[in-house]
């Protein structure tokens, strides 16, 4: 197997490999190709994949945000998990990230993924979006989980709330505490 970056000339059979992966019902993209090439055009380094035969098996893509890296795809061949291949493309893609400076890596995980994340030594944070039109006037004091980090988007607050380990009945009453119309887990881990 070999570790490296994906040459300019993969990228497109990359994003069509991790898209047949990770959106297989070919549902609206959340990061369309545009995006990935333009990302790919500012930090290279962080679109690395795994390859058996020179056939890629496994992905990752991560953008620059700021002084933290968005690992935004991870993805490995239905054929090859379970082998420890994820595990170490994870590691092959933090070793990136810290090459290039970032001090945290964040990511956001479908929920069979967050127990890979969690034995990698990632921590969980909640992360949920709320209409303003919703948001609780009390919304710093409603809950007994603290709110490690607010932003405003024209249309939403959102709000990441530290959190011991991921739960659903906890995302669930969350959710409906605060009104937020989405929540996802992120888990983030800091680099050396």
């Amino acid at each position: 197997m070999n570790f490296r970056n994906i040459s300019p000339d993969e990228l497109k059979a990359a994003d069509e490999f991790q898209q047949k992966i990770l959106n297989p019902k070919n549902e609206k993209r959340y990061r369309p190709f545009s995006y990935i090439k333009r990302q790919y055009g500012i930090c290279p380094e962080l679109f690395v994949g795994v390859y058996k035969n020179n056939k890629i098996i496994g992905i990752a893509f991560g953008y620059v945000k700021k002084s933290n890296v968005l690992l935004g795809e991870l993805a490995i061949d239905q054929k090859f998990r379970k082998m420890g291949i994820g595990s170490k493309l994870l590691v092959f893609f933090e070793n990136r990230a810290a090459r290039i400076g970032k001090e945290k890596i964040v990511t956001g995980a479908l929920e069979e993924a967050e127990a890979f994340y969690l034995r990698k030594g990632y921590k969980p944070i909640l992360f949920l979006q709320i209409k303003y039109s919703q948001l609780p006037q009390n919304y710093t004091s409603i809950s007994e989980f603290k709110i490690i980090k607010e932003t405003n988007y024209v249309d939403a607050k959102r709000l990441f709330f530290e959190v011991k380990e991921p739960s659903k009945q906890l995302k669930v009453r969350l959710i409906n505490l605060f009104h937020a119309y989405d929540g996802i887990y992120l888990f983030e881990k800091k680099l050396s």
